[in-house]
């Protein structure tokens, strides 16, 4: 045993989210752009999804390598694949040098040929369609958002109109697929909504028939307006379906999305409101994982604690080894947490943004640079959208003690200043959480290692006031800790959890705002001493990633009502053993 003392018997009860608040929920407010141009921005947005789309072609690589095929089939697929990967590289390439935007809507068309071939090589053979199924659908999925990335701001009406017609076309063979998952997880038994879905992709491929034939403009309104109606009566049918699988919702969310890009493209209202017609919000992620300095910027998203992965893709450009943070908090209100990326710092000085993506797409909301002149790593955390309608990320620059705090819907700086004593060293670690009960978030601080006692400080968030501070071990401990916040106990009050850092043994404590340890606990073997990063996932789950040093670098969940054991031990990154950053809700 340790001198900390491990308290395994307490059973905390976490079911509540730490960032519930009380009341009316605020209406879903749209985020004012700041900190960068408009030709910055639609960059940004075209190489998020260049980065995914390459990464999901590299998993149909890697799912074809381990299927039972035909070496030939194997190499015709690989071969499509390659060049469809081949592509898109060049198509981010052309981006990152500011290329002239026809040259890259011509690179997107090469992506969008070596797309279908490879789509028709995989639909040829069963068994590498089903080997694929997964990873070609991430890569549908991104192939149809860079689309939509690319061609932001686009008149031309020759790719409008292939746009419209390749919305269409998905739209109707996402609804056939939605139709399939359907009868597959209730037996038949929907038959009213197997009719609907149904009806719904033959219109979709009616009105794609129309668009491939230039079809007079109103017939082709017509025909959108009858999918409307019946997308409208498929999601209430959706809606009176108690227990509705994971696998139906994800995929009707699809089928929703494309059908209101399909609106939008067409220049026609799609119908409904947000959640989008009655459809269940679907909660599109569990947490996220950012590979820490000495690797590209990976950041994967997944879907639950088993290990789905939802999104894989770059925060920043692949030659930056900095490392990522990740942070999740519903930031515009719409009920599905958002993504938090910033940069860790990097051997070679670099201004990086701190980027929000929506949690129904993870699409670019909006990025900024914190710090004018900082050149170094940046650690973003943020909360739920406040009952008054602000929404709020605490950022500080690695190493010292300074926090900035931006309100993302009023698009500015609201605050600034020192969380810890400025002679101390090692810098501070944020988290947001609702320490005492009055629907505010507030500021939970850390120091990092350094000449300073490591403290837990916790800031009001209403007017900054020093709401508890006390140890995050003893009196003595200097060697730094990361933190997380959530009400654990089920009292309505924002617990600390605390993991420590390098140097040490890989501890989580759960502390109350007296500084009283509740529950701790091992998260990896006493003799790793890489030290552990923490975050809170569904269910108030405590998720760890280690630093560096451990084999694989596997991510584990706890339940705290029961620590002697992980709930679940994904890997993100195989053959990948330098440190790993959490972010859940």
């Amino acid at each position: 045993m340790t001198r900390f003392g491990f308290a395994f018997a307490l059973v905390l009860g976490a079911t509540t989210l730490a960032t519930a608040q009380p009341g009316k929920a605020p209406p879903v407010v749209q985020f004012k752009q700041f900190g960068a141009t408009p030709e910055q921005f639609w960059q940004s947005s075209v190489l998020r999804w260049t980065g995914q789309l390459s990464l999901d072609l590299e998993a149909i690589k890697h799912d074809v390598a381990n299927a039972k095929l035909a070496p030939v089939v194997r190499a015709g697929i690989n071969t499509q694949a390659e060049n469809a990967l081949l592509q898109t590289l060049e198509l981010d390439q052309l981006v990152r040098r500011g290329a002239t935007k026809d040259k890259i809507f011509s690179a997107f068309a090469d992506v969008e040929k070596s797309r279908i071939g490879l789509a028709a090589a995989l639909n040829q053979n069963a068994t590498a369609k089903l080997a694929t199924a997964a990873s070609a659908a991430r890569a549908d999925t991104a192939f149809h958002q860079l689309a939509a990335a690319v061609g932001a701001g686009d008149n031309n009406a020759d790719r409008l109109a292939r746009r419209r017609l390749r919305l269409a076309e998905s739209a109707g063979d996402a609804a056939e697929d939605l139709r399939t998952t359907t009868a597959d997880a209730f037996q038949g038994t929907e038959k009213a909504l197997d009719r609907t879905l149904g009806l719904y992709a033959r219109e979709a491929r009616s009105l794609a028939r129309r668009l491939r034939d230039n079809g007079d403009a109103k017939l082709v309104a017509q025909d959108y307006a009858t999918m409307v109606e019946q997308w409208s009566e498929a999601t209430t049918l959706f809606g009176r379906v108690r227990n509705l699988p994971v696998a139906v919702q994800v995929q009707a969310t699809r089928v929703d999305d494309l059908h209101r890009r399909l609106g939008v493209a067409l220049n026609l209202a799609p119908g409904g409101a947000n959640p989008p017609l009655g459809l269940p919000t679907v909660k599109r992620f569990s947490f996220a994982v950012g590979a820490d300095s000495g690797a590209q910027p990976r950041v994967t998203v997944f879907a639950d604690e088993q290990g789905t992965v939802a999104y894989n893709f770059f925060a920043f450009d692949r030659a930056f080894a900095g490392g990522v943070r990740v942070d999740m908090a519903d930031l515009n209100g719409d009920r599905v947490p958002d993504l938090i990326v910033s940069p860790g710092p990097s051997r070679i000085p670099v201004t990086l943004p701190v980027r929000v993506y929506d949690g129904r797409d993870l699409n670019l909301l909006v990025e900024f640079v914190p710090f004018a002149t900082w050149k170094g790593g940046l650690h973003a955390v943020g909360t739920d959208l406040t009952k008054d309608g602000r929404a709020l990320i605490a950022v500080t620059a690695e190493g010292t003690q300074h926090v900035k705090v931006f309100d993302l819907a009023q698009g500015k700086e609201i605050d600034s200043f020192f969380a810890h004593d400025q002679k101390a060293t090692g810098g501070v670690r944020l988290a947001w959480g609702d320490a005492n009960g009055d629907g505010f978030p507030d500021l939970f601080t850390t120091n990092g290692p350094g000449n300073a006692v490591t403290t837990v400080k916790v800031f009001s968030g209403k007017n900054r006031a020093v709401l508890a501070e006390f140890p995050a071990v003893d009196n003595k401990y200097r060697g730094g800790a990361y933190v997380a916040a959530g009400d654990l106990t089920g009292n309505g009050l924002a617990n600390a959890v605390v993991g420590l850092d390098a140097g040490t043994i890989p501890l989580v404590r759960v502390l109350d705002l007296k500084g009283k340890s509740l529950v701790e606990w091992l998260a990896y073997d006493e003799k790793f001493k890489g030290g552990v990063r923490v975050a809170l996932g569904t269910r108030n789950h405590v998720v760890t990633g280690p630093g560096p040093g451990l084999k694989n670098s596997p991510v584990r969940i706890f339940a705290t009502g029961n620590v002697k054991a992980p709930v679940a031990e994904i890997v993100p990154f195989l053959g990948f053993d330098g440190g790993l950053n959490v972010g859940g809700r």
